[in-house]
């Protein structure tokens, strides 16, 4: 190696010594070959000999660099903290889907949110708690804030509609002119495509809603949108944020969340809808995201159900090897929530939910622990979130052995993405769906860096800013008596269950959040287009 041709250049680094050594040892090892191989060779040197001490060089300097490396890292790791350590486990899990989605449709709700501190508007309203109440609906002042206290004491988010327009005016008034009002996208659809677009490049969004001429100038530049569902004013959602531990009377918030009231009139429409299914058949989209359903429980039964028979029927229309995910959102009418569970939940591929509302849905729907309605903010135990979802699945899901006459026959759903606020599930069953680690990971990850309003993890402490909420050991799966046990390396647990698989992970909660609208719909996406969808057999009877 002592020739000038011999000579290689490599930059100073360890993987580069690395390489230098392998070289040199294949080097004397090409030199020591050919004499072994001569007519007078008789035996093998022992390796131990002092004949091959090039080699038991060359083999010690090329092992050298890798101990040095490997402690090296090793102690890197041990020096992380545990929101670091969760950081660096998903991003080890985190891989880009072979096959992509080209084209998503998404619809159909969209609108402007207007962000006011909750508690201050209602001060400002002059409005006064005397009791926390829950109902379907709002007519008042008053009702809105006993609805208000009834989800603020329990850290929950929820969505309420306000009947009277004119006192949604006055409200909305109140807000505009507050000093902290801030305006933002707003409405499942709208945000859902915000984060395609954003951060998913490859992926052409086309949102199918109705666009005002301030959600027009707020949406990303390169979703595509359709003239024929402009309106001429924008419909305004108020969102109202509360923090952990603030004060409203004698309550005490226990968690950071929001409270949403409106007063929708196009979200709804049969128009919109029409549009929306009309731009499926002409984009021949690879993914549908359908959201803004819980808009329709607010408006007259006879109504809403003729629309939910609509959206059944075009529905039923796409193809199936295009996935559709359907995106819920807040509802408190038992009725309307039984009606959806039926007729739309069993015919697409893909379920994205919280806590409240899987909650909700076993709760009207007989489905375990029932008792569970409404949750308090963070006290959903996993293995019962785990019932919950397998009940779901196995009742409403998809079932391979089912033969045509049976109730299941053409059902859809394979894919439940669960998330609250201390942890995620991905629940799944047949082979359609792959990858779903990784977008489970990548929907935590998310999580509490946007809540954070944090655009890069790279280079920030997180300690600081972000915590983990989870017990050391945990049940995760009562029937089979699986345990976790909090390991920050490696976060991620999967299991089995008959044929349904489960994953989970904690998530990094944000200390103090500085929003909490759009969160969930951003984990959904993300969580979505990391998946993927592949149908391997047609043979699906209708």
């Amino acid at each position: 190696l002592d020739s000038t041709r011999d000579a290689i250049t490599l930059p100073i680094s360890p993987t580069s010594h690395c390489l230098l050594y392998y070289y040199l040892l294949l080097k004397i090892l090409f030199r020591v070959s050919p004499a072994m191989l001569t007519d007078n060779w008789v035996a093998p040197i022992p390796l131990l000999s002092s004949q091959h001490r090039y080699l038991h060089l060359a083999i010690l300097f090329a092992a050298l660099p890798y101990f040095y490396s490997n402690y090296n890292e090793q102690r890197r790791i041990a020096s992380f903290s545990v929101e670091q350590a969760l950081v660096v486990a998903w991003d080890k899990v985190i891989t880009q889907p072979t096959v992509v989605f080209r084209k998503a449709v998404v619809g159909f709700n969209c609108n402007v949110d207007l962000i006011v501190p909750g508690t201050q508007l209602l001060e400002d309203l002059n409005a006064t708690v005397e009791a926390e109440s829950d109902r379907e609906s709002l007519g008042s002042v008053q009702e809105l804030s006993e609805a208000f206290a009834h989800f603020f004491t329990r850290g929950a988010a929820a969505e309420r509609y306000m009947d009277d327009e004119d006192t949604f005016q006055t409200v909305i008034k109140h807000a505009e002119i507050m000093p902290k009002a801030q305006y933002h996208i707003g409405g499942n659809a709208a945000l859902m495509a915000e984060r395609i677009a954003s951060a998913f490049p490859r992926t052409e969004a086309y949102l199918v809603g109705p666009i005002g001429p301030r959600s027009n100038a707020l949406l990303h530049p390169s979703i595509k949108r359709t003239n024929s569902t402009r309106i001429v004013k924008d419909e305004v959602h108020v969102i109202m944020e509360y923090k952990q531990g603030e004060i409203l009377d004698e309550f005490v918030a226990p968690a950071s969340s929001r409270f949403i009231t409106s007063h929708d009139k196009f979200s709804g429409s049969t128009v919109v809808m029409e549009m929306f299914f009309k731009a499926i058949s002409q984009i021949k989209p690879d993914l549908v995201i359908l959201t803004g359903v819980h808009l329709l429980e607010f408006q007259q039964k006879e109504m809403r159900l003729e629309k939910l028979r609509m959206l059944k029927r075009n529905v039923l229309q796409i193809d199936p090897k295009t996935p559709i995910h359907l995106e819920l959102g807040s509802m408190g009418d038992a009725a309307y929530i039984k009606e959806v569970l039926e007729r739309i939940i069993p015919h697409v591929d893909s379920l994205g939910l919280n806590e409240q509302e899987l909650s909700f849905i076993s709760h009207v729907a007989g489905g375990p622990y029932t008792n569970e309605y409404p949750v308090q903010a963070g006290t959903v135990h996993v293995h019962k979130v785990v019932e919950m979802l397998h009940w779901l699945l196995r009742t409403y899901g998809r079932d391979r052995s089912t033969g045509a006459e049976g109730k299941r026959a053409g059902y859809r759903l394979q894919r439940i993405h669960f998330h609250c606020m201390t942890y995620h599930l991905v629940v799944s069953v047949g082979t359609d769906w792959s990858n779903l680690a990784a977008g489970l990971a990548a929907g935590a990850r998310l999580a509490g860096r946007m809540a954070c309003s944090l655009t890069d993890h790279r280079g920030v402490d997180q300690s600081d800013l972000l915590e983990v909420r989870t017990a050391h050991t945990l049940l995760l799966d009562k029937e089979l008596d699986k345990k976790y046990t909090f390991e920050p390396h490696n976060p991620i647990a999967s299991w089995m269950r008959n044929d349904l698989v489960f994953i989970y992970t904690p998530v990094l909660v944000c200390k103090l959040p500085t929003k909490t609208v759009g969160v969930d719909d951003a984990i959904s996406t993300t969580g979505l287009l990391y998946s993927q969808f592949y149908k391997f057999d047609s043979n699906i009877h209708w």
